[in-house]
C-alpha cells in the first residue's frame, strides 16, 4: 500500500512489542498524543505474521519533527537495548535510526529535513 504524502510510517527493527512499546509511549506524550495509530498488517490467507508491522504519523500542518525526534531518542535511552527505527514518508525518502548511535540534534534535523521537504519532491 503507498505511503500517502502526509504521513509517515515507523517500523521497528524488533518485534511487534516494540511497536506497541513505542506506540504506547508517542500516547504519553502531549504533543503525539492522537497524532500516531497502529496501520494493520496486510496478511494474506495462509500467511503468518503479526497483526501490526507499522505506526503511521499524522504529520500534517504543526511542526512535529521537533517533537517526535526527542520522543524517540527518549524512548532509545529509555529501553537501554539495542533497536533500530526506520522512518519513511514515501517511496524515496527514508531514514534509519539505531540507539546506539543516537543524538538528538541529528534525528531532529533530520526529520525536519524529511518532512518540511516540498510536497512536489515527495
Amino acid at each position: 500500500m503507498p505511503e500517502a504524502k502526509d504521513q509517515l510510517t515507523i517500523r521497528t527493527h524488533g518485534n511487534a512489542d516494540d511497536l506497541l512499546q513505542l506506540l504506547e509511549w508517542f500516547n504519553d506524550d502531549d504533543k503525539l498524543r492522537g497524532r500516531v495509530k497502529l496501520r494493520p498488517n496486510q496478511i494474506r490467507p495462509g500467511q503468518m505474521g503479526d497483526l501490526y508491522d507499522v505506526l503511521v504519523v499524522a504529520v500534517g500542518a504543526g511542526g512535529i519533527a521537533p517533537a517526535l525526534a526527542r520522543s524517540l531518542t527518549v524512548w532509545f535511552t529509555a529501553r537501554r537495548s539495542d533497536i533500530a527505527v526506520t522512518l519513511k514518508i514515501n517511496e524515496h525518502t527514508e531514514i534509519t535510526l539505531d540507539a546506539k548511535r543516537i543524538k538528538t540534534p541529528e534525528v531532529t534535523q533530520a526529520l525536519q529535513s524529511m518532512l518540511e521537504r516540498p510536497r512536489d519532491q515527495q
